[in-house]
């Protein structure tokens, strides 16, 4: 006889969930972002928000209805007091957002912010207004789920790491160790108001740094370029959609698009499939269960 665990016991539960309404899960997600030129791709010819639905798209996914709200050189901050408003107004009425993407400003949660002295108070901030945000998400889409952008470190030869007194005397790897620490913090901020385990963290700076910011950096090192731009739709694409295996999705128009080549394709998908973890794939399917319930209840309502 079965053993019903937990564990075998939410699965099913999951499971009826999807046989129960797989015309709503037919649905391509929703996904907002808010950042700032990290997320509009400065620097790049194509956004990070853009690449993301196109890679959904070549992976097999119907279109993806992806909103963009970053403005440039803002905050999560600014976001919460100026823009919160998009959340509810760049959505159809009887759709809910899936995801909300949220990519902090690049040295906030560093000792680089503001010359150093509004640091670590910076980051207590951060965690504020992340959850502020996602909040305010919530009150328009029961059940959305928070995805924090991480970004990357400055590139080698910034004036970070030169000079007399660098603020950051290890290189770009203690600037990215500090990116990490800030986005873990930020997760540990959601994830305690919303009662679980819900935030997941696009480990793009991650990615970055085990290519060794090989051509990712523009010149001013300090924003994106194309290279760079894809790698961060590629790890935010494989977050999203819980496929750690970007290497084997025909990427030749997305690539052509950008000006970059085959061997281009090959080392950032190997890159961001080293960094994305395994499938989650019982978590996937309790929250495939909740979009539908979810989503039904809105439809009822309506």
């Amino acid at each position: 006889m079965l053993k019903y665990t937990p564990r075998l016991t939410a699965l099913a539960l999951a499971l009826g969930a999807l046989a129960a309404a797989p015309a709503a899960l037919s649905q391509p997600l929703n996904v907002i972002f808010y950042g700032n030129s990290f997320t509009f791709g400065a620097g790049s010819t194509d956004s990070v928000n853009g690449l993301f639905e196109d890679i959904a798209v070549a992976a097999g996914h119907d279109a993806p209805f992806v909103v963009s709200a970053a403005v440039s050189g803002q905050d999560l901050e600014f976001h919460v007091n100026n823009n919160a408003n998009s959340i509810f107004t760049t959505i159809p009425p009887d759709r809910d957002w899936d995801y909300i993407v949220m990519q902090e400003h690049s040295t906030k949660l560093t000792r680089a912010y503001d010359g150093s002295p509004s640091f670590p108070a910076s980051v207590e901030e951060s965690k504020t207004t992340a959850v502020a945000l996602h909040n305010v998400a919530e009150t328009r889409s029961a059940g959305v789920v928070p995805v924090l952008y991480e970004t990357w470190a400055r590139g080698p030869g910034h004036a970070f790491y030169t000079g007399g007194t660098p603020q950051f005397p290890g290189g770009p790897s203690e600037m990215q160790a500090e990116i990490r620490d800030g986005y873990n913090q930020l997760k540990g901020a959601l994830d305690a108001d919303a009662g679980g385990d819900v935030t997941l963290i696009a480990p793009v700076g991650d990615a970055w740094e085990a290519l060794n910011y090989d051509t990712l950096h523009a010149d001013d090192l300090w924003h994106a370029q194309n290279r760079g731009t894809l790698l961060a739709g590629l790890v935010i694409y494989g977050t999203i959609y819980d496929d750690p295996t970007t290497s084997d999705i025909d990427l030749t128009d997305i690539l052509s698009s950008l000006s970059l080549t085959a061997q281009d394709g090959a080392e950032l998908t190997a890159a961001a499939d080293a960094i994305l973890p395994e499938p989650a794939s019982l978590g996937l399917l309790g929250m495939a269960g909740l979009t539908v319930l979810r989503r039904r209840s809105r439809r009822s309502a309506a």
